[in-house]
């Protein structure tokens, strides 16, 4: 017996593995040396395709960093009835599951259905030629099946029909695997030495397996055209709103671009902003979309023939100074204020005096941009700074600021309120102050406590027209603040059946009726001026600010998505409009209408409070004279008085006039309150103890001692 070689076995090895190592080196050598053409060659039957690479629009973002808009895209099925042929029913099975719809549903928007197109057809008559105009019906291609499908689910429902068989390829694949099989057996049951039989089992084979093999082909080729263009995607990108109608007219929309993406190009179609920040930021928000060209043969790409591929941009994300927690709880005061005072609108704006930042800002009604529809102009508006009004007593901390700047007066002054009716010398017209507070010499930190008429139209004769219109410019009343989202805009609205652009305006900047008839009589008081509420809430975070007007502030930083700054928004000094000795002085007043004026209903337990009320009369559009049952109601204040960290206004237009509720000290001053105390336990501000009365001037009645005024 002979004992095998192990060396020569694992030459023989050696041997195997260098022969195919020598093949696979002269593949190479061919491919890459002596052919080094042939790819490119063979590319002259390949396809270029353009792949696109969409890019989200950038986020908006709230201070701390909670998204308050998003980008997501989803996809719109569409169908081909004539693509689906009679695979229909089972497409409508198969497909359900995966839309989220009956099947029913799905099956009655797969079946054809037709459209009348207009046509005209020239018609020549000798050298009279003739235009007729008709209809043609033609066959829809585009059956809408589901819209806003997520795109995972689009993939699942899109790699689910590419792999799956319908039922009769299944049947007839079965057919032809049975007849094989029988054709099989037969052979085997035939003797090897019978060849006449065996070539009639064969031939019998073949006749019953052709028209199965035929019918298989052409049922395979109607299923392939199925599954590529029976069912196909329109990919759309959707502006999300996590946080619902909250803070919807800051943020603003967007609608569709009227550019079409190019078809088969799988891009969805581009957004504008229609308004808010959507509008002011549109470009920064807009992304780059990305693309790649390949070449595909044989149903695979030519990696090393792709040209060009070119990774998408995301829009930039704009982180806001709004924050969603402050903004849940002014709109949750805001419903309850419509729930109690059934006004026809309320606004609301909180802003930080010393950098002019709006931490929230909101309106009623509103709109909840989820829903996909289009806001009514009404609740459109951000009456926050587009709807102007006569502001009322509001504006007294104009009046009593220019004359505390100029000198005119002082805190502990007199001033002869006249009992509350004062007919103005001179001019024909008569002040009146409410029934109800009917004073006579009193001080003029008590007449404006109570809000006097007659007090403010005093100061402002002797104070004259010139400095008068001096201060209501440097405290920003006949210009716009500049707000961010504060751009004028057209939206398309349906108007008596026909869709048009309808244009919204944007920031309103204030105007006085009559400015060359400057009115001394009624302008102190706040009539004959039309501002915004953001206007009066940033003249009142003026004088909490020191006496220095900033300009209100909506954007902190523009940031890419990978989070790099790319621009910082700084806050921006207007100018000084009163001394930092006159701002003092009028906290002090200010403090006094909550603690035992007229705005007793705004105090917030453990905090100083100073805030002004105000009540104004609507024009009734039809008399063109005041109303007696219309009415616009405000409050405006800040807290901490002495360290002021929040200001805010709130106005109620038309509120509920039973029990006199329609003063602003009734009807915002509480709504004011409720605002403040929540927003102290959530920004976390330190109670101080409140200021001790006897700091301040003694009201007719009172005990205590009185102060000298400023210097």
């Amino acid at each position: 017996m002979t004992t095998p070689n192990p060396t020569r076995r694992l030459w023989v090895i050696v041997a195997v593995y260098c022969a195919g190592f020598a093949v696979l080196a002269g593949r190479l050598v061919q491919v890459q040396v002596i052919q080094p053409a042939s790819p490119a060659e063979r590319s002259a039957d390949a396809t270029l395709r353009r792949v696109m690479k969409p890019a989200h629009r950038g986020s908006v973002l709230d201070v701390n960093s909670v998204p308050l808009v998003m980008s997501e895209f989803a996809v719109t099925v569409r169908a081909d009835p004539a693509k689906l042929g009679a695979f229909a029913p089972e497409v409508a099975r198969l497909a359900a599951p995966y839309l989220g719809i009956p099947e029913a549903e799905v099956a009655a928007r797969l079946i054809p259905s037709t459209y009348l197109q207009m046509v005209t057809n020239r018609i020549t008559n000798g050298s009279v030629a003739t235009w007729k105009v008709g209809t043609v019906e033609r066959v829809r291609h585009n059956n809408g099946v589901s819209t806003n499908l997520p795109l995972e689910r689009w993939t699942a429902l899109e790699t689910f029909f590419s792999t799956n068989r319908f039922q009769r390829e299944r049947e007839l694949a079965g057919i032809r695997t049975g007849l094989t099989n029988a054709a099989a057996v037969a052979k085997r049951q035939t003797p090897w030495w019978d060849l006449l039989g065996r070539r009639r089992v064969s031939r019998g084979f073949r006749e019953k397996l052709a028209p199965v093999i035929a019918e298989l082909a052409l049922v395979r080729s109607n299923a392939n055209e199925c599954r590529v263009a029976g069912l196909f995607p329109e990919l759309v990108e959707l502006r999300s709103y996590p946080l619902d109608h909250r803070g919807a007219h800051v943020l603003g929309y967007t609608t569709n671009s009227s550019e079409q993406p190019a078809a088969g190009s799988r891009m969805p179609t581009r957004l504008l902003g229609a308004t808010g920040i959507e509008q002011r930021f549109d470009r920064e928000l807009q992304g780059s979309h990305g693309m790649m060209e390949i070449r595909r043969a044989g149903g695979r790409e030519l990696v090393p023939l792709r040209e060009r591929d070119i990774a998408p941009t995301d829009g930039m994300n704009i982180i806001l100074s709004l924050d969603a927690n402050a903004q849940a709880i002014v709109e949750e005061a805001l419903d309850f204020g419509m729930e109690t005072l059934h006004p026809k609108s309320l606004s609301a704006v909180v802003v930080r005096p010393r950098t002019g930042e709006i931490l929230a800002m909101a309106n009623r009604p509103t709109w909840n941009p989820n829903t996909r529809r289009k806001p009514s102009l009404e609740a459109l508006q951000n009456r926050a700074i587009m709807q102007p009004a006569e502001p009322g007593s509001t504006f007294k901390i104009v009046t009593y600021s220019a004359a505390l700047d100029l000198g005119i007066v002082r805190l502990d002054d007199m001033i002869d309120c006249e009992g509350g009716r004062w007919a103005v010398p001179g001019i024909r017209r008569t002040i009146s102050d409410d029934q109800s507070d009917r004073f006579h010499s009193v001080t003029a930190e008590f007449a404006f406590a109570r809000s006097s008429n007659v007090g403010a139209v005093k100061l402002g004769l002797k104070m004259g027209t010139n400095a008068m219109l001096g201060y209501i410019r440097d405290f920003g009343f006949t210009a716009r603040t500049g707000i961010e989202c504060g751009e004028e805009a057209l939206v398309w609205r349906v108007v008596d059946g026909v869709p048009k652009q309808v244009a919204v305006r944007g920031e309103f900047g204030g105007t006085i009726t009559g400015w060359d008839g400057y009115k001394p009589s009624s302008l102190p008081f706040g009539y004959g001026l039309f501002a915004t509420p953001l206007q009066t809430a940033m003249a009142a975070a003026a004088i909490a600010n020191d006496g220095v007007l900033m300009q209100p502030r909506l954007v902190r930083r523009l940031e890419t998505a990978d989070g790099q700054v790319v621009r910082q928004f700084e806050p921006k000094v207007v100018r000084r409009v009163i001394k930092s000795e006159t701002a003092k002085l009028m906290t002090q007043a200010m403090r006094r209408v909550v603690v035992d004026g007229t705005g007793k209903q705004a105090a917030i337990a453990d905090f100083d409070v100073a805030g002004k009320t105000g009540t104004t009369k609507k024009v009734d559009p039809e008399t063109h004279q005041y109303s007696a049952k219309h009415f616009y109601a405000s409050f405006v204040g800040f807290f901490p008085s002495d360290d002021p960290e929040v200001c805010v206004i709130i106005t109620a237009d038309e509120p509920a006039t039973a029990g006199k509720g329609y003063y602003g000290g009734k009807a915002c001053a509480p709504i004011f309150s409720r605002i403040g105390q929540e927003l102290a336990s959530y920004l976390a501000l330190q109670p101080k103890a409140r200021t001790n009365d006897t700091t301040a001037s003694t009201f007719p009645g009172e005990k205590g001692p009185r102060i000298a005024g400023h210097p």
